[in-house]
């Protein structure tokens, strides 16, 4: 199924900021994330049959339940009342338990339907909590039970977990929550508000702006709240397939990157702070029956970006069984970088791991060094389990070294001066 993604415009500013339609949640817990995503497939002689689930993610990764489970197929034609619910997007408020549920259906096929699907018991069972025509955006506050509608008629208000909703004055309800009500963040897309980061404490009334540097925003960014007041992540796309993650403790004024990797991941802050996940998705696939099902893989960050917790695998079987297939703790306390900071030497010391690659990137996602662990150096892993690399050359900045090591990969941040 493809997904479609939405465009909300912000009434109270001329110009259009994109609302990132996410698949994954925090939740109100520490260490508790939801996730939308395609469960498994099965292929067939009329067609493919997609399954899509929600997912309960608890213990920063550690275990996954399949709390929901629905047929996947495209926006429906039909009495938008009798249509089941079709999982799409999901969003939590701060009330444990409590999971929303976003999607979109026609009515006999002339007026597209935007719908609102409300769980309190973790995404189990659900009930149609609202039914707008068009195409409408919800946006869940850091409060119980309040969340917001935005569409063309304006910023409509429930604070009875989408039961009813009023009119406000609310210029917009923004991208990204933050802490208290009524603040938000949004990260621009285009012109005239392209790179720049937005903020506000009374939905965009009045607001903000930041202008974000080139090294921490490129393409496609989206901006999610820290743990902590003034905190905020910005994720975006870089040339050569780069994955960057900027962090920001003073809402946006100063960054720094916290993560790099290649390909576009999901990413998700947690409520603590520091912390934050990136969770990777792989179809496997399966010949009796013919299809796949999915392999999800949750790394958990702590002391924002610094530390690797753990990395967390599970397969989604068909039967609805998901099995724990690889766990990865403490992935950084083997591997140690240094000296950092550096005239131009630095070595990578694995201890028990064997380390099979080790690469460096600059801010901008280019890999200025790439070097495997074979001949000499492969003799000299084995033996001490470290290995040296120059960087002399290479400007001074800061830089990522990332170890690809046969348990998974490392990346540690390093400092040439």
């Amino acid at each position: 199924m493809k997904r479609v993604f939405l465009l909300l415009v912000l009434a109270a500013i001329s110009g259009s900021i994109t609302a990132q339609e996410r698949y994954i949640t925090r939740g109100a817990e520490e260490g508790e994330l939801f996730m939308s995503v395609h469960w498994y497939c099965d292929y067939g002689f009329w067609g493919d049959t997609v399954y899509d689930a929600i997912l309960h993610i608890t213990e920063n990764g550690k275990k996954v339940a399949i709390n929901h489970s629905v047929e996947s197929r495209p926006p429906d034609s039909g009495i938008a009342d009798s249509l089941p619910m079709q999982i799409y997007h999901v969003i939590a408020d701060a009330t444990p338990g409590v999971l929303y549920n976003v999607d979109w259906c026609y009515d006999t096929e002339v007026y597209p339907y935007t719908r609102l699907w409300f769980s309190d018991d973790y995404g189990t069972s659900w009930e149609l909590r609202d039914k707008q025509i068009g195409n409408n955006a919800y946006f869940v506050a850091n409060v119980e039970g309040l969340i917001y509608r935005g569409g063309w008629e304006g910023v409509c208000k429930s604070d009875d977990y989408g039961t009813s909703f009023l009119k406000t004055e609310i210029g917009s309800a923004g991208s990204e929550p933050g802490l208290q009500d009524e603040e938000a963040f949004s990260c621009g897309s285009y012109e005239p508000y392209k790179g720049r980061l937005l903020h506000t404490y009374d939905f965009y009334k009045t607001y903000t702006q930041v202008s974000i540097d080139s090294q921490y925003v490129y393409a496609g960014p989206d901006v999610f709240r820290g743990g902590l007041p003034g905190e905020v992540y910005v994720t975006s796309r870089f040339p050569n397939n780069i994955y960057k993650v900027s962090f920001s403790a003073d809402t946006g004024y100063n960054f720094r990157v916290v993560h790099l990797r290649e390909s576009y991941r999901d990413f998700m802050s947690d409520r603590k702070a520091g912390d934050f996940y990136i969770v990777t998705q792989q179809a496997i696939a399966t010949e009796q029956p013919w299809g796949w099902y999915l392999r999800i893989c949750v790394d958990h960050y702590t002391d924002y970006g610094e530390i690797l917790a753990g990395t967390y695998c599970h397969d989604l079987t068909r039967d609805g069984v998901v099995t724990a297939v690889d766990e990865m703790t403490a992935g950084n306390d083997h591997i140690m970088v240094y000296p950092n900071p550096t005239g131009g030497e630095v070595r990578v010391e694995s201890g028990e791991l064997r380390v099979e690659r080790v690469e460096i990137f600059d801010l901008m996602g280019r890999k200025v060094l790439s070097q495997k662990a074979e001949g000499s150096i492969s003799t000299l892993l084995n033996a001490q389990k470290q290995q040296a690399l120059d960087i002399s050359y290479l400007p001074s900045g800061i830089y990522f070294v990332r170890i690809i090591a046969e348990t998974g990969n490392v990346t540690k941040k390093v400092i040439k001066q």
